[in-house]
């Protein structure tokens, strides 16, 4: 199983926040779609950004136990990244990225808010619905560092993951106000319209995710997951490298949304 690339020494900040996220796929007549969710306005990061189910990586955030398959071989830091990918993917959008017994509306109604309160554990929530996670279901596509200087950086592992079957989005009405399938083409020109806000980073990697035409090929890819680290020019670029697999590669910083 491949684990998600890691930063060279020294280049991790010590004020950087854990943070994790997962882009959800499905095919359509269209192409490859992504479920897109738009924050809330009121949040303290990325207020009314449109970006992919993820947050904060939680201290409960551990792989242990029963429910959950294939982590014994990932790195700690992986290990939960995964596993708040897809506690994350529950509570804003409704999807159960493990696999088990099809789960009520009544349950998930009772469980997406306890789980967003921190009132349960995600392995405590497996248990109760009767599924197993499987680290394999979540896989590496990059890992980002902001620049120092910012107000809020996260060191932010993100994860593709295909809709399982059965499966449906629904956005929680208070972190994620609206969702919604869209091919990456459809995001970027929302963006370009000015229709709608992306952060830097989901950007291009909207952009990338544009280069495959289906899941298959998305979950084929074996450009190793990059860690990525945007730099700023002198004369105002915010730049990431351009040998990583990403046709979008830089923006004036001027017209950058840094939160």
């Amino acid at each position: 199983m491949m684990s998600i690339a890691t930063p060279e020494r020294g280049a991790r900040s010590s004020v950087a926040i854990p943070a994790s996220t997962v882009i959800i796929a499905r095919d359509s007549a269209q192409g490859l779609q992504i479920l897109a969710i738009e924050r809330a306005k009121g949040m303290g990061f990325a207020g009314g950004a449109v970006a992919f189910p993820g947050g904060k990586v939680d201290a409960s955030d551990s792989a242990e136990g029963d429910c959950f398959e294939g982590f014994g071989g990932l790195d700690a830091v992986d290990a939960t990244a995964r596993v708040a990918a897809a506690r994350e993917a529950f509570e804003e959008s409704g999807i159960l990225l493990s696999g088990g017994a099809a789960v009520s509306a009544e349950l998930r109604a009772e469980l997406r808010p306890a789980s967003d309160r921190h009132e349960i554990g995600f392995g405590e929530l497996l248990q109760r619905v009767g599924h197993r996670l499987d680290a394999a279901r979540l896989v590496p596509f990059a890992r980002w560092l902001p620049p120092e200087g910012l107000h809020k950086r996260f060191d932010t592992h993100f994860y593709v993951a295909a809709l399982p079957d059965g499966e449906e989005m629904a956005a929680d009405g208070h972190e994620a106000v609206h969702a919604r399938w869209a091919t990456p083409a459809e995001l970027l020109a929302d963006a370009d319209a000015g229709r709608i806000s992306l952060l830097f980073p989901t950007r291009c990697n909207v952009a990338r995710l544009g280069q495959f035409g289906t899941v298959a090929k998305l979950l084929a890819d074996e450009t190793p997951p990059p860690f990525i680290q945007p730099t700023i020019s002198p004369d105002g670029w915010l730049s990431i490298p351009a040998d990583v697999g990403y046709p979008y590669v830089r923006e004036r910083l001027e017209t950058v949304r840094r939160q």
